[in-house]
């Protein structure tokens, strides 16, 4: 039997859930594998990745101008390379332990700090595991770039060109996607998700979304967009935030509009199939998905660094548009909604530079390595 290890961080992340997507496409193709997906701080330093979460989502939440002056900048990595070889020195020995155990065929990283303990681990003592990097985002940061991964996955052109750049051989980099769930690939249709969900048949749909956290205005856009005339339905899917789940609880009954809403669920892709626009951060997994269902993507607060150039590149490609107040954002979701022309531009773009089966073509990479 094959053991394959996808290594991510954070349990709430999209590096999570590219993980798992990898995984469930890998288990699809080859019912035989054993494949473990593994939190590469939590596993290794349980106790300093609940301070770094916590960390991070402070700051991403109350100081976001300070991660976006820090965000791969190139002396930020420069300075940083010495703590981040002392730390995977440091590492070695419980990854060596871990590596007896596991027996590993391939390694996988869906985030940029495994991908380097790995790729110092292999230097250090010549390991031959193939490691693939699948980076999540559309612009890869420099702490991606290590000599020893064998094969890069990315989402655009843009991206490869980034890598080559910094130095990546050509023939190492694929163009596969951001890995969604192949289940993005199904359709389901509107009448049969408005009956299991109870929602509005013939009226349009505006989906609100914030990542897995729930980050961003979300209740002044679902009160902005309450205020307009046009005819439409509010769903919310609020992710981890109980904070934001239990405001619409509480809150439900003074909209106007007919309001959903959910916590954390694994059915996206339905409600998706549903909604006509989507308005998002601009996580590398939720506007992959969004694009393989052809939405309206309105994307707003997108997080300096990552979020800021997924955006740009989304802009280049005429694929979403941008507002960060609320009221602008209800302005153009009532001009996505009185334009047929307008929307079905967006549409079809979204589609155009879609890779829905992003998720089944990097298990094809990853077993073709191993066999």
């Amino acid at each position: 039997m094959k053991n394959i290890v996808i290594f991510y961080i954070s349990e709430f992340g999209g590096h999570n859930k590219a993980a798992n997507n990898i995984k469930e496409a890998l288990l699809h193709k080859n019912p035989g594998l054993n494949v473990q997906t593994v939190n590469g701080f939590g596993h290794f330093y349980p106790r300093t990745e609940r301070f770094a979460d916590a960390l991070y989502t402070t700051v991403i939440k109350h100081f976001p101008a300070i991660w976006g002056r820090i965000y791969d900048r190139k002396k930020v990595i420069r300075n940083l390379s010495p703590l981040r070889k002392w730390v995977s020195e440091h590492t070695f020995r419980k990854l060596s332990s871990f590596v007896k155990k596991s027996s590993p065929d391939c390694f996988v990283a869906t985030q940029a700090f495994p991908c380097g303990l790995i790729a110092d681990f292999k230097e250090k003592f010549n390991y031959k595991i193939p490691l693939i990097a699948v980076v999540t985002d559309y612009h890869p940061h420099g702490f991606w770039i290590h000599n020893a991964v064998d094969k890069y996955v990315v989402a655009s052109s843009e991206a490869r060109d980034v890598l080559i750049n910094n130095g990546v051989a050509p023939e190492k980099i694929e163009i596969l996607g951001i890995p969604i769930s192949f289940k993005f690939l199904n359709r389901a249709k509107k009448e049969d998700v408005a009956g299991e969900f109870k929602f509005i048949e013939g009226i349009e749909a505006i989906l609100i979304m914030g990542g897995g956290l729930g980050i961003g205005p979300i209740e002044k856009i679902a009160q902005e967009l309450d205020k307009s005339s046009a005819n439409f339905q509010i769903i919310t899917v609020c992710g981890k935030n109980e904070k934001l789940f239990k405001w619409f609880e509480n809150n439900k009954h003074s909209f106007k509009k007919p309001v959903f809403y959910f916590g954390y669920v694994d059915f996206v892709n339905k409600i998706m199939d549903f909604a006509d626009i989507i308005i998002t951060k601009s996580g590398g997994i939720t506007i992959s998905e969004a694009l393989s269902k052809g939405l309206a993507i309105i994307v707003s607060n997108p997080i300096p660094g990552q979020e800021e150039n997924n955006v740009n590149y989304l802009l280049k490609n005429d694929a979403v548009v941008r507002a960060d107040d609320p009221q602008e954002i209800g302005r153009l979701a009532r001009e996505l909604l009185e334009d047929e022309s307008k929307i079905a531009r967006f549409k079809e773009n979204a589609k155009r530079i879609s890779l829905p089966d992003s998720s089944l073509k990097i298990a094809e990479v990853i077993i073709g390595k191993i066999n």
